[in-house]
């Protein structure tokens, strides 16, 4: 019996020992943001979306469950879908990077939504933007902003 009871006592000792070896360990910038820009939008209009490329630099998945901005307190996750024939818009509560890929937030496909914006958007000037995950940590990023007017590309 008293070895019964030391075998038992030395599997919960070990055990988070073992577990603990099985977790990859997380790069520090694991998560790369860039291209990151907001549109302006029309006067009256408190909504706009946001774009930008996520590289997961890391060998473990991550998944970016959040966003915040001194903007406003509601940014969504939206993605386009077909159904009926018609494009439709739906909100996604997390955006998974896989290990080594890039996800892009581009017009007409996935994005991000800013809710009752509470200021004016001027075109050519920077918002700050922090992207939370679930095990890859917090990033950074500088938004610039840009009027819908604007073309895609500068072709001066």
């Amino acid at each position: 019996m008293k070895n019964v009871i030391i075998l038992v006592l030395l599997s919960f000792i070990c055990s988070p020992l073992s577990a603990a070896e099985t977790v990859l360990p997380v790069k520090q910038h694991s998560l790369t943001l860039s291209g990151g820009y907001l549109r302006t939008m029309p006067p009256g209009q408190t909504v706009t979306a946001g774009f930008l490329i996520a590289t997961n630099n890391s060998e473990v998945d991550c998944q970016i469950v959040s966003a915040q901005s001194p903007l406003t307190e509601r940014i969504e996750f939206h993605t386009h879908l077909h159904a009926d024939g018609m494009m439709q818009m739906r909100p996604t509560k997390k955006v998974m990077v896989a290990a080594g890929t890039t996800i892009r937030f581009e017009p007409g496909a996935l994005h991000l939504m800013f809710f009752n914006v509470n200021k004016r958007l001027i075109d050519g000037q920077t918002e700050p933007l922090q992207l939370n995950t679930d095990n890859c940590g917090s990033h950074s990023l500088t938004l610039n902003i840009r009027s819908v007017l604007r073309p895609m590309m500068d072709h001066s």
